[in-house]
């Protein structure tokens, strides 16, 4: 292990044979074209995710209104919907002779028509991060496991801007795809990798509730402690203070900006999401010794 990769806690780097024969200029080309391609299905996957989920949501909603509900089944599907939702599914219960629930619209509706810049836009920054794992960890196998997590990482900062959602389709299998690459110590070792899933899950989650105690209002979503879990599966946990001071400068830099332009308001609720997957490529590139260099210290 070379001292660099000591310092940032990786794992000596493993060739990949049939890469490491090709020039450099030849690799950097082979994941640019990787990262374009990958960013026109990222779109896809930016747009189409959300919009599922929606539907899936709406049909939770129509098995609620069904007439004659299973006794069992209502409750269950009552106690995953938010507050909004119950009061569609459930309204004002107190009154013998309330009003049957408004009827639900057949189908979700249609997303804004961004799909041109959006495209092109996700591919650029694809593209441009994936030549940036190719310089950065080589022809290796840890360069393919890096390509995936900061693919899924721009498409999780893209879903939580526009909906303030980070689905489970998406945090839940880069936690495991986290763990299985830290099998060979990758990006961790692996009993740092378990233990930084399970810190990071539980800190974001203990801080949720002492908000909740403090303002009674919610301060961040369940998929802000997912997400934070699989960096810390990713990175270990040695990383997760650095990944949260990270996110959190970021978030009163741009948020902050936005506040004081007026385009966010004191009480609006932002995407931490987004700035925790920005932090976690900032981690991937500068491994753990990335808050050392920024204050100074060698």
């Amino acid at each position: 292990m070379n001292a660099m990769n000591a310092m940032n806690g990786y794992a000596q780097l493993l060739p990949v044979d049939w890469l490491a024969h090709w020039e450099p200029h030849w690799r950097f080309a082979l994941f640019a074209v990787m990262g374009i391609v990958a960013g026109l299905g990222l779109d896809v996957v930016v747009r189409r995710v959300p919009a599922a989920i929606e539907r899936a949501w709406l049909e939770e909603m129509r098995a609620v209104n069904a007439p004659n509900p299973s006794p069992l089944r209502a409750p269950l599907h009552q106690a995953a919907l938010p507050n909004a939702a119950l009061a569609l599914a459930a309204p004002n219960a107190a009154s013998p002779a309330a009003s049957p629930a408004p009827s639900l619209p057949p189908s979700s509706p249609p997303l804004p028509d961004t799909v041109r810049p959006r495209r092109w836009q996700l591919s650029l920054l694809s593209g441009v991060l994936s030549v940036a794992v190719a310089w950065r960890f080589g022809p290796t196998w840890q360069s393919l496991g890096a390509l995936g997590l900061v693919w899924t990482l721009i498409a999780l900062a893209y879903i939580d801007s526009d909906t303030q959602l980070l689905p489970d389709v998406l945090t839940l299998p880069l936690l495991w795809a986290g763990l299985l690459c830290n099998l060979g110590h990758w990006f961790a070792a692996l009993p740092a990798a378990v233990i930084g899933a399970a810190t990071g899950y539980l800190s974001l989650w203990a801080l949720y509730w002492v908000y909740w105690w403090l303002r009674r209002r919610e301060g961040m979503g369940f998929g802000d402690f997912k997400l934070y879990a699989a960096l810390g599966a990713w990175f270990g946990w040695t990383s997760l203070l650095q990944i949260l001071l990270l996110a959190c400068l970021l978030a009163i830099v741009i948020a902050g900006s936005a506040w004081l332009i007026g385009r966010l308001r004191s009480d609006q609720m932002f995407p931490f999401g987004a700035f925790l997957a920005a932090a976690g490529i900032a981690t991937l590139f500068g491994g753990n010794g990335l808050m050392i260099w920024i204050g100074g210290t060698p």
